[in-house]
């Protein structure tokens, strides 16, 4: 039995054809999308790559461009973070070799003038011999102040941990003071102390020294003719403060935040320069921050600068 419909099968395969026409068109459309897509992926990825070349080639300043909201816009900006940070790294490390070539070479050039002066002369007097000789060792314990520094930055980026006891704080202020009374004098600063008894920290009796001489150093050379420096230990409910104010010119208001910063300065006529390369006040924000306790600007203004340093009490 056969039977057979002409009109359905002609319907039949028309819309076969069109399906196949439509799957064929559809295909096509769905490749082109994904040839766009995968360019416009690939050349992100490519641009991305690229950004890292340039940086690996040293020019930190490159900074991407990418839209959108997706994971690579999240990682592009991620990128660009990276290499600002980078950017003042370099930027702070060149900074840091310029300044410090400048600080050895300053003293040894002195040295070398001063000991070609020594041997070059036949009739030199004993008293200007003995005069050249000092000059000579004031400029050799200013190299060694300066490497001390490099060398107490290197130790704390190690992780050293020093070898604490407990310090009696008014004992050690005095030390450190009757060490700095002759640069007060020369430089016609008074000094004055006020300490309270029994005020003890657990840290080490060095670096209680380094915090106090770098501070106070600091508040004498930046400080006005005439002028004075105060330091004062006193108790708040469990914590033992320290305060160091001056009659300088105070730090401006934009270098509050940055002053404790590595290879920091503040530069410019009548400021205050922070330091002679900027690892001085970097390291003593090292060594409070290693033993628990915080320093902060107080107050600061035309007529000085007041430095709180916290500690925790010796129990």
């Amino acid at each position: 039995v056969c039977e057979s419909d002409s009109e359905r099968a002609a319907l039949i395969g028309s819309i076969q054809r069109r399906l196949a026409t439509i799957t064929i068109g559809i295909g096509a459309a769905a490749l082109v999308v994904l040839w766009f897509s995968i360019k416009m992926l690939t050349r992100r990825i490519t641009q991305l790559a690229d950004g890292v070349r340039t940086v690996q080639s040293g020019d930190y300043s490159f900074r991407l461009t990418l839209s959108g909201n997706d994971e690579l816009t999240e990682l592009g900006q991620e990128f660009n973070n990276l290499t600002e940070r980078l950017e003042t790294t370099e930027a702070q490390r060149r900074r840091f070799v310029s300044d410090a070539s400048h600080e050895l070479k300053t003293p040894l050039a002195s040295i070398r003038l001063l000991s070609d002066s020594i041997s070059q002369s036949a009739y030199m007097d004993s008293a200007t011999m003995r005069e050249f000789v000092a000059d000579i060792g004031s400029e050799a314990e200013r190299l060694q102040r300066t490497t001390e520094k490099l060398l107490d930055l290197s130790r704390r980026d190690d992780g050293v941990q020093p070898d604490v006891t407990i310090v009696d704080l008014q004992q050690a202020v005095h030390g450190t003071l009757h060490l700095l009374r002759p640069l007060a004098a020369k430089s016609d600063v008074t000094l004055t102390c006020l300490m309270s008894d029994g005020v003890t920290v657990r840290a080490s009796e060095d670096d209680i020294y380094h915090i106090v001489f770098n501070l106070v150093e600091n508040a004498i050379k930046y400080n006005r003719t005439g002028g004075r420096v105060s330091v004062a230990t006193s108790m708040c409910d469990d914590k033992v403060c320290v305060s160091i104010s001056d009659t300088g010119y105070g730090v401006p208001d934009e270098f509050r935040d940055h002053i404790f910063q590595p290879f920091f300065r503040v530069d410019g006529s009548g400021n205050r320069t922070l330091g002679g390369i900027g690892l001085g006040l970097s390291l003593v924000w090292e060594i409070i921050h290693l033993h628990g306790g915080t320093v902060m600007i107080s107050e600061s203004n035309e007529n000085g600068t007041v430095l709180l340093l916290e500690f925790p009490r010796a129990v």
